[in-house]
């Protein structure tokens, strides 16, 4: 050992101490950072070197019967407690038949199944089977030279994750609100959104509530809120609901109870589209009256199309050229189907083919907007003495519906005629329309 120690390095000598220290496997010394130790057990014999508290092996000669006992011999400094930076490497193989190789590192395993980590190409899991094992012995000892010169697995910091607490109330809203501007949503629904948002705004700010935490916001205040924006109960529960809508994701981020889902509305009844007496006379009325108007009612009897979706869009290319047939694909319909609809003669008289581009309304390729027979509705409604207080647009869909039901008495032709996906509701809508469907002849009788 003093030959070798002579030959390797002459400070050894210069620092070498006569009596050894004997160490156990886990108890070694710690030294500065230019200190070297010579390490014997019953296979090798080790000249290891310190560097940044990191024991590594500087370089190894293998010999017999040497002892079996290992021996440290402390060059400088004092000797301290400190674990073996790396040990146990060895051949793993796994349940599931995967096989690699395994050693610990600082109190902790590390497990590679390629060499890809030491910039190596070993596979032994992808290789053919017969060449499994000479691959793996092949990993085992690159594995070994590499952490005998000093290469070290890569430690994971992982950041802390702070949890939050609680965040702004207007500040939630605000990001809720553009974050549904940017997805794929109707129209319709992204314009109730907008609605809803600016009048919450509009009531923090009344109410000095712009420093609120999403934490305050409690049933009194949401019902405070809703009262704030109407006394109808159909209007609170759509805003209601979109609220719950808006800021769910931020309750369950901060784990807080959605109060929206505590707040119980009392649902008004519902009123049914009354059909509409006298419906020849209400024609005639509204021939006089607005001309888009009268077509919008005649197609939506006529040929039972959804007045403000499908009858609005209309375009003189999806008629025929007697105008005797709509042809609405399924981009045009709810149901998103194609639909061929006939239209009646009633209805055919007020038509005239012009421009295939062009919308039937408007004789160009612009389109009213979506409250647009709404408005003309509401004027003819408050003039008339003909309509009646549950009579709306829809009501015409719903009187022709009625009537291809009493004219043909199948379900499956209303279902066809009025574009339903599913028979059940077309059900549904004559239960919901108020229609007889049973009569004292079909009840039983006493034989």
């Amino acid at each position: 050992m003093f030959a070798f120690a002579k030959n390797f390095k002459k400070n050894l000598l210069q620092n070498y101490i006569k009596s050894p220290k004997l160490l156990t496997a886990k108890y070694l010394s710690t030294v500065k950072p230019s200190a070297y130790y010579i390490a014997i057990n019953s296979t090798k014999l080790s000249v290891l070197k310190i560097r940044e508290n990191r024991v590594i092996i500087y370089k190894n000669f293998i010999g017999e019967n040497l002892e079996k006992r290992v021996l440290f011999l402390r060059v400088s400094q004092k000797c301290h407690n400190m674990s073996y930076e790396f040990k146990n490497l060895k051949k793993v193989k796994l349940v599931n038949g995967r096989v690699g190789i395994s050693f610990f590192y600082d109190n902790k395993r590390y497990r590679y199944f390629n060499g890809k980590a030491i910039d190596a190409n070993f596979q032994p899991n992808t290789c053919k089977e017969n060449l499994k094992d000479k691959q793996l012995e092949l990993m085992l000892q690159a594995f070994s030279e590499k952490l005998e010169k000093g290469w070290r697995p890569k430690k994971e910091i992982k950041p802390k994750m702070i949890k939050p607490i609680d965040i702004n109330l207007y500040e939630a809203i605000t990001l809720a609100f553009e974050q549904k501007k940017k997805m794929e949503y109707s129209l319709r629904y992204k314009k109730d959104l907008t609605s809803a948002y600016n009048k919450i705004i509009e009531y923090l700010i009344l109410k000095d509530y712009k420093r609120l935490l999403l934490s305050e916001f409690d049933v009194s205040i949401i019902k405070d809120l809703l009262n704030h924006i109407s006394s109808s109960k159909r209007v609170q529960l759509n805003y209601k609901q979109n609220y719950s809508s808006l800021l769910t994701e931020y309750f369950e981020k901060y784990k807080l109870t959605n109060p929206f889902r505590i707040i119980k509305l009392v649902k008004q009844e519902e009123v049914l589209h009354k059909p509409i007496k006298d419906i020849k006379l209400v024609f005639e009325e509204l021939r006089v009256t607005n001309t888009n108007l009268h077509i919008c009612c005649l197609l939506a009897y006529g040929c039972l199309l959804r007045p403000h979706r499908e009858i609005r869009n209309l375009k003189w290319g999806d008629f025929n050229d007697d105008c005797s047939f709509i042809s609405l694909s399924g981009a045009q319909n709810k149901g998103k189907k194609n639909r061929i609809v006939p239209i009646p003669k009633f209805v055919q008289q007020h038509l005239k083919k012009r421009n295939e581009k062009h919308n039937i309304f408007t004789d160009s390729l612009q389109v009213y907007n979506e409250d647009y027979f709404k408005t003309l509705w509401g004027r003819y409604k408050k003039e008339s003495a003909l309509i009646k207080e549950h009579n709306t647009l829809y009501s015409f869909r719903h009187t022709g519906a009625i009537n291809v039901y009493e004219k043909t008495g199948s379900l499956s032709k209303l279902q066809q005629v009025m574009g339903h996906r599913s028979l059940n509701t077309s059900l549904t809508y004559l239960r919901g329309l108020g229609v007889k469907q049973l009569t004292v002849e079909d009840m039983p009788e006493l034989m």
